[in-house]
């Protein structure tokens, strides 16, 4: 392995997947406030010896709010939330509608829009229908090719399967091809 290789395989997982630095500086705000707030809290009570009374008169008014059932479901519920969404921040994979490989001197990196709509192009030209009545996408596994054929003219499933198949291959991304032709035509 060369050093570009690492190179090309460091700025392909960056182009691939999402940045958790947005997540990452909120948490860390929010957490420096709240440090700052309870490290001035105590060096006013250390350094305030009148203000003691008035921080433990604030403290008894927000214990007393606290112990309503209202506020204790309100606070709850924010708290699981920010807990299962800084949990499935960490945990899901966080991938981009990007694919990458290394060709030669060349790291490519291409959006699955881009891939669908060469695939929907390819089986439009194969099939000879309109390109409007082809749509695909393209999931991490699975592209999937739906065509409208023309009221009367039937399409080759197989022709499809073979041009999506053929598209996929020249672009060098292993997807499987699953083509689904419409029951109903359209008109032409």
């Amino acid at each position: 392995m060369t050093g570009q290789d690492a190179v090309y395989r460091r700025v392909l997982r960056r182009e691939t997947h999402s940045p958790r630095t947005q997540a990452a500086v909120t948490v860390a705000t929010v957490l420096i406030v709240l440090l700052v707030a309870a490290v001035a809290a105590g060096g006013w009570w250390l350094a305030d010896p009148g203000a003691r009374g008035d921080l433990a008169e604030r403290a008894g008014t927000l214990s007393s709010f606290a112990r309503r059932p209202t506020a204790l479901t309100v606070g709850g519920t924010v708290a699981v939330l920010a807990a299962v969404t800084l949990l499935a921040l960490a945990i899901l994979p966080g991938r981009r509608a990007r694919r990458g490989r290394v060709a030669g001197r060349v790291a490519l990196v291409v959006d699955d829009g881009v891939l669908a709509d060469a695939v929907a192009d390819a089986v439009a030209l194969r099939c000879g229908v309109a390109r409007t009545q082809v749509s695909a996408t393209v999931g991490r596994r699975v592209a999937t090719v739906r065509v409208t054929p023309t009221s009367g003219l039937p399409v080759d499933r197989g022709a499809a399967v073979d041009a999506a198949a053929a598209t996929l291959d020249a672009v060098g991304f292993p997807v499987t091809p699953k083509v689904l032709v419409a029951q109903r035509g359209v008109v032409a």
